[in-house]
């Protein structure tokens, strides 16, 4: 393997860490329009897209908006599956679709210390999540500047806006899988 090829995606985990994150879930076929997770509700699991796509909603002023479509890669619920707090999002499948399962004593299970020389995982979870919390910050500062500024904007805050930081943080492009 390559040094190019052993460094971590910018936006999460590939090789050896993507396959360890595979291996600690088990694969699952959802049929088109299936409900990953719910807004509001508590989930004990994550999951990898590794065929199909998915589409991340949100509830706005009482009607779902369509924030973002994801596709295989991508690790959903994983926040929500490691602090136990409730999905800020929902997500569906749009036609059917596979999804490595992950629940969370599966996940703790592969980031524990004792597994740590298995694999960079946990490190490059942590690098994900921090470069996340960064550009969610930065986005967020800029909404807030816009409402806030002098701007045709001023005293008004763009809630679709706000709820697409909210989103990109409950479903993350981060697995690059084998071809």
């Amino acid at each position: 393997m390559s040094d190019a090829e052993s460094e971590p995606d910018p936006t999460g985990f590939r090789g050896l860490e993507a396959e360890v994150l595979l291996r600690a879930g088990q694969a699952t076929a959802l049929p088109a329009r299936t409900l990953v997770c719910q807004e509001g509700h508590l989930i004990n699991r994550c999951f990898v897209i590794t065929a199909g796509e998915v589409e991340i909603v949100k509830s706005i002023a009482g009607k779902p908006c369509i924030l973002s479509t994801v596709g295989p890669g991508c690790v959903l619920g994983l926040m929500a599956a490691l602090d136990g707090q409730p999905c800020a999002v929902s997500m569906r499948t749009l036609g059917e679709a596979t999804v490595v399962e992950i629940t969370r004593a599966g996940l703790l299970a592969v980031l524990a210390p004792e597994r740590a020389s298995d694999s960079n995982l946990s490190h490059d979870l942590a690098l994900a999540a921090v470069r996340r919390l960064r550009g969610a910050t930065e986005e967020l500062a800029k909404t807030l500047c816009e409402a806030l500024g002098p701007s045709p904007h001023s005293g008004q805050m763009d809630a679709l806006r706000l709820a697409r930081i909210q989103a990109e943080n409950h479903a993350w492009p981060c697995a690059t899988l084998a071809a």
